[in-house]
């Protein structure tokens, strides 16, 4: 079997996926970026058929994006992944963004754990053999994800209750869904003037059908960073983020 190193997935932004600026929204990005990672993995066998047969399945654990722009309606763009490195627990997987004529736009970190269906704790890569994780050997050059403490200065704060379209076949909480709660924090306006030119995601804990949780915001600081959180029903984190905020021109 040839286990390609890289995976390309070319895409073209429709007016019906566009947000309210014209562009490519940081939601559609995150789950074009779960789905070129997972039509990779099952091109190298380490997919969601491989690893359903030990009863287990990939889940993202973090996620960082940094982007110059988004790609407009319209425009022709594309995504080229790669796996950085890799354990029997975590696969650290990268991806590359680029526009029409072949610019790059961006790139994306990302870290996927192995997690078992039965206890929902992290399973064991061991048995699947180290040619299915072909070591990519392209550069990332954004830096590595941060950790992201607690907000003790909360700026704003609001409940959200998750219902049946908010789920996955996980039967959690979908990412997407998650990205989109926390990008409601803000108004229309601010997206008028500012992107997201940084954005961190990280994943503590699971929500659920019917669970209602906490969204919590930051003040921004003197860079123009800012942070969301999401408190589940247990009073502890489920979602922690970070926005660099830049300025449209």
């Amino acid at each position: 079997m040839t286990r390609e190193a890289e995976y390309r997935h070319d895409y073209f932004l429709t007016a019906g996926e566009s947000n309210a600026e014209g562009q490519l929204p940081l939601s559609l990005l995150a789950e074009r970026v779960i789905e070129a990672s997972t039509e990779h993995a099952n091109a190298l066998g380490i997919g969601y058929d491989a690893l359903i047969r030990e009863g287990m399945g990939w889940v993202l654990s973090r996620m960082s994006i940094e982007i110059s722009r988004y790609p407009k309606i319209n425009e022709h763009y594309s995504l080229v992944t790669w796996i950085e490195s890799y354990n029997r627990r975590f696969s650290e997987r990268n991806c590359m963004i680029t526009g029409d004529n072949g610019e790059v736009l961006g790139y994306v970190r990302t870290i996927w754990s192995a997690m078992s269906f039965k206890t929902r704790t992290f399973a064991d890569l061991t048995d699947f053999e180290r040619e299915a994780f072909p070591i990519g050997t392209r550069e990332c050059p954004i830096s590595k994800i941060p950790r992201i403490a607690p907000i003790t200065d909360v700026y704003s704060e609001r409940s959200y209750t998750f219902k049946y379209c908010d789920l996955d076949f996980n039967r959690h909480v979908n990412t997407v869904r998650y990205i989109q709660l926390l990008l409601n924090s803000w108004p229309q306006k601010h997206f008028d003037k500012y992107i997201a030119g940084r954005f961190d995601l990280l994943f503590h804990s699971e929500c659920h059908y019917d669970e209602t949780v906490a969204v919590r915001l930051s003040r921004r600081d003197d860079s123009g960073r800012q942070y969301c959180e999401i408190i589940g029903a247990d009073n502890t984190r489920a979602i922690s983020a970070g926005f660099t905020w830049t300025e449209i021109n």
